[in-house]
Order: C-alpha cells, then sequence, then structure tokens
C-alpha cells in the first residue's frame, strides 16, 4: 500500500508544476508619447494601464490605434495613460523553476526509497 504522505507530496508536486507553467513578468513601458507605446504594444499583449484618474484596467490587447488601445470592449487613449505594464511568458523563469522541482523531485525520489516499503516500492 501506498502511503498517505507519499500521495499527498506527490499531489502537491503535480500542483507546482501546473502553477510554473504559467511563469509571467511584469514590464512597465515607458510612457513617453503614443507613438512610442503603440511600437512596443502588440496585438495578444495582456497589459494593466493605469490612467491618469489612477484607475487600472486590465485587458487583452485587441487593437493598438493611432488614438489608444483597445480590447475586451475597453478603449483607452494614450493622452490617458499614466503607465502601462505588459504581462509577458518568461521562458528563462519557467525552465529555472521547473529544473529546480525537477531536482528537488529526484533527491526526495532517491532519499524516499531508503524509508518505504511494500509492493509499490518493490519490497516486502
Amino acid at each position: 500500500m501506498t502511503s498517505r504522505k507519499t500521495i499527498n507530496n506527490f499531489i502537491i508536486y503535480l500542483v507546482l508544476i501546473a502553477f510554473t507553467a504559467g511563469c509571467t513578468t511584469i514590464r512597465p513601458l515607458p510612457t513617453t508619447n503614443g507613438q512610442s507605446l503603440s511600437s512596443q504594444i502588440d496585438v495578444g499583449d495582456k497589459i494593466t494601464v493605469i490612467r491618469n484618474d489612477l484607475t487600472e484596467v486590465t485587458f487583452k490587447v485587441a487593437d493598438v490605434s493611432e488614438e489608444g488601445l483597445s480590447g475586451d470592449g475597453v478603449f483607452v487613449a494614450f493622452s490617458d495613460i499614466q503607465q502601462v505594464q505588459v504581462r509577458q511568458f518568461s521562458t528563462g523563469r519557467t525552465v529555472a523553476v521547473v529544473a529546480a522541482i525537477v531536482g528537488v523531485l529526484a533527491i526526495l525520489a532517491s532519499s524516499a526509497g531508503n524509508g518505504l516499503s511494500g509492493p509499490v516500492f518493490g519490497a516486502n
């Protein structure tokens, strides 16, 4: 019989790996003017805009026009933007976290084999 602790640990590791698959970074963009912003933002980017009145709106960009940014039923004029943050997938961070988790799992697997017994682990 497999121990309950082993099953719980396995579930925790699976959850951790699932969460690391979505590692992202948030990068603030300089907001010197609309033309500068439009060259740094692409359709499909997920952004958070802080407006001049300090309200925030987060959306996936569907269109970058001369006037502003739009997506998910939201339009924000460049003249109304105080700050823009772009969320981007970080491959390097994801690889590093997954490698660290695999390393920890390998260490735990090698040490767990010494203290567990039963048909699942090949002992009596």
